[in-house]
């Protein structure tokens, strides 16, 4: 009878690692973030609680101070460059190894739909603005059919708009993995990522540039 009951507890944890959980961004006027297990509801941002009616007291004097230390502070600390952000992505994709990258691709990215309106100060600026939003966008796709599996995408417009000073986005994407493949990534990717730090000396000096 007992190991009845430890069959029954094992298929069920077993099924339950095999539920997907799925991400879904929603971004237009402001970014939502879903998360689900299954047909379940886990977890909402923002939250759709309301925020406090109470009237915020003026905290102008702290905020000036606060200003001067977060100065001081970029002054002090440089912000690390685009290229720094690049090779340390770099240096992970290529520490991964063919056990994470055949997990990674059991991520499955659906109902993508992409909508960029390019604007500018001036129409240079914004022609330069949409090329490199659509160059941005490409290589994007690549990546995500690359390492990820891409389904056929539900909509994908970038224009350009003369008359306007911004940039307008709206964007929609469901990302879904198991439960047993989440777990395995993330236990594969710590080990991985520890070795790879102490053994490679440019991971580490990558690494100390962003901190």
């Amino acid at each position: 009878m007992g190991w009845i009951i430890v069959g029954i507890i094992f298929i069920i944890i077993l099924l339950l690692t095999l539920g997907k959980v799925t991400v879904i961004v929603d971004y237009s006027e402001s970014l939502i973030v879903k998360i689900k297990y299954m047909f379940f509801p886990v977890f909402t941002l923002p939250s759709k609680k309301k925020a406090s009616d109470k009237p915020k007291k003026s905290k102008k004097k702290e905020k000036k101070d606060d200003d001067k230390k977060s100065d001081k502070k970029k002054k002090d600390k440089k912000k690390p460059s685009l290229d720094d952000i690049l090779e340390l992505l770099r240096l992970a994709l290529n520490s991964i190894g063919k056990p994470l990258k055949k997990i990674i691709k059991r991520i499955e990215i659906s109902h993508l739909a992409l909508n960029v309106v390019c604007g500018g100060e001036d129409a240079a600026k914004a022609a330069i603005t949409f090329g490199a939003v659509n160059m941005a966008v490409g290589n994007l796709l690549g990546w995500l059919d690359t390492f990820c599996t891409l389904k056929p995408v539900d909509a994908l417009s970038v224009n350009v708009d003369f008359e306007s000073e911004e940039t307008t986005a709206d964007a929609y994407v469901e990302v879904r993995l198991t439960v047993a493949a989440a777990l395995a990534f993330v236990f594969t990717l710590l080990g991985r990522a520890i070795g790879h730090y102490f053994t490679h000396s440019e991971t580490r000096e990558a690494v100390k540039k962003l901190v």
